[in-house]
């Protein structure tokens, strides 16, 4: 099975447990922004709309054991003794909360949830990484201020979509690829000036000062 259609997997069983919350609520999935300056495409799993908050949701759906150190901007993952690196998903779904929370012009309470479908969830001191199993009781039982009302839910439904992106998973993962592709071939670019002292951007000369790169003629850093 991919990562790719293990994730959708794995989104559906999340999907699965939130419809069965009780209590009036909005389910937004696969909810994409566009960051205007770095033309990238944000993707959030879920946005779980609850009389206690908004949830955003990030779903991991790994197999194995799960090392982890919530400062640390990359986790472990072990499955038969095959180790390999995983971007922290809380560091992930912190730029997601943020989105919305902008959004929200700050007037809700935006809380970031990252769920391990697999119920391996490691002990962590951050109380919002959970096991599946738990999802639930934890949106059930997550304290709040004030209770959101039916029309603030459909408030922060309709804030939400107006701003929301019309584009399938796919078209994400492919802008996503494009830009890395983008972001790569520019680093060459770069790289090759400086090996070469000249600038492609005026044709001046490349010099090194505190460290860094600079174009004598229009003042460019090159950052590698």
């Amino acid at each position: 099975m991919s990562k790719t259609s293990r994730g959708d997997k794995g989104e559906k069983e999340v999907v699965k447990i939130l419809k069965k919350n009780k209590e009036y609520h909005v389910l937004l999935n696969d909810v994409t922004f566009l960051n205007e300056k770095s033309e990238m495409t944000h993707q959030i799993d879920h946005v779980f709309i609850h009389p206690h908050g908004v949830f955003v949701i990030e779903t991991k759906n790994y197999y194995g054991e799960i090392n982890a150190d919530t400062g640390e901007s990359f986790w472990l993952k072990t499955v038969r003794g095959k180790t390999e690196r995983i971007f922290n998903p809380l560091k992930q779904n912190k730029n997601h909360v943020r989105i919305i929370r902008k959004l929200l012009k700050n007037k809700y309470d935006v809380i970031s949830l990252v769920v391990f479908v697999k119920n391996n969830a490691p002990y962590l001191a951050d109380d919002n990484v959970i096991n599946l199993n738990d999802l639930l009781l934890f949106i059930e039982s997550y304290p709040y201020e004030k209770m959101l009302s039916k029309n603030e839910i459909d408030e922060i439904c309709s804030i939400i979509k107006l701003n929301m992106l019309d584009i399938s998973k796919e078209e994400h993962v492919e802008n996503i690829s494009y830009l890395k592709q983008i972001n790569k071939e520019l680093k060459a670019e770069i790289a090759y000036a400086i090996e070469n002292r000249k600038c492609p951007r005026c044709d001046g000369n490349i010099i090194q000062k505190d460290n860094h790169f600079y174009c004598d003629k229009c003042d460019y850093k090159f950052n590698l």
